[in-house]
């Protein structure tokens, strides 16, 4: 009997899988889905995805569609925080787009770090909200919780540590010169920034732990957080009594001295002599002209 050849079976075609994520785009998509997601009221899921040939995409991922001018709202104050790190965005009813860098958003990130470098060079409010204990009572709480309540607390009131935190690990780069600059300076601000922040929180930390001690001293409160803030006056306006006192350099072109650190601070507070020339006391004048005109007479 006759067996019909066999055809030839034409090889199954593979077809291709979905195209990895670079990984600074992955990065980039991380660091959007953080600020989205503190934008985002409880219980809305924000979704990012790439938008070919480069750029991201983002929108609200809910079961049920909210209303358009809810979601109009939501966007653009996404897009709002997503360009205060300096990236270029478009947002409407439906979606944000998130481009590339921006020099004019670079440019606005630079004068945002700078004026809250600004406002973070003084400590008075911060002291007197640490010595408040941010409402807890040393007897209802250990003195470990409730420091850690006023830190917290003071965290939140400065903002920026939570900011700076969604940016930690992106490398954030750009093959144009001049972006790269400003990208660079915006790195060195924001150290700065994360800096003082830092400072804040470590004044607030040993403030809170102060009041406690001495309220566990003498179970008067109201008397612990009078004498702590008096204390540290003396150290927090260290840096206002040299501005003060010292005459600015007829060459320095800002006229005033550079951001004082905390521990800086604290050294200045202990000097006695903060820049001021001591008086010449009357009679050491007078002697010293009567000597000069006896030279001259010689």
């Amino acid at each position: 009997m006759s067996i019909e050849p066999r055809a030839r079976v034409v090889p199954e075609r593979v077809l291709p899988g979905p195209v990895p994520v670079a990984p600074e785009t992955a990065a980039q998509q991380r660091v959007v889905k953080r600020i989205c997601a503190r934008v985002a009221p409880d219980g809305v899921e924000i979704g990012v995805g790439e938008v070919p040939p480069g750029g991201l995409q983002v929108w609200i991922d809910t079961p049920v569609p909210i209303a358009e001018q809810e979601s109009w709202v939501l966007h653009h104050r996404m897009a709002r925080e997503v360009a205060l790190v300096g990236w270029h965005c478009e947002a409407d009813a439906d979606r944000l787009l998130v481009l590339g860098w921006s020099a004019a958003c670079l440019h606005n990130r630079v004068r945002l770090l700078q004026s809250g470098l600004r406002r973070l060079s003084g400590f008075e409010q911060t002291a007197q909200r640490a010595v408040q204990l941010d409402g807890h009572h040393p007897d209802e709480q250990p003195v470990t919780e409730v420091v850690a309540a006023v830190c917290a607390s003071i965290e939140r009131r400065l903002r920026w540590p939570e900011r700076l935190a969604e940016l930690a690990g992106f490398d954030r780069s750009s093959g144009l010169p001049h972006l790269q600059l400003l990208l660079a300076q915006v790195t060195g601000l924001e150290s700065k920034v994360a800096a003082a922040c830092e400072e804040h929180l470590v004044m607030a930390r040993v403030l809170a732990r102060a009041v406690c001690e001495q309220y566990a001293m003498h179970s008067d409160l109201r008397r612990a957080q009078r004498e702590v803030l008096a204390d540290s006056r003396r150290w927090v306006h260290a840096s206002s009594m040299i501005r003060g006192s010292a005459a600015p350099r007829p060459s320095s072109a800002g006229g005033g001295r550079p951001h004082m650190g905390l521990a800086e601070r604290r050294i200045a507070a202990s000097v006695i002599n903060h820049g001021v020339p001591r008086a010449t006391p009357a009679s050491a004048t007078q002697r010293a002209a009567r000597n000069g005109r006896e030279e001259g007479a010689r």
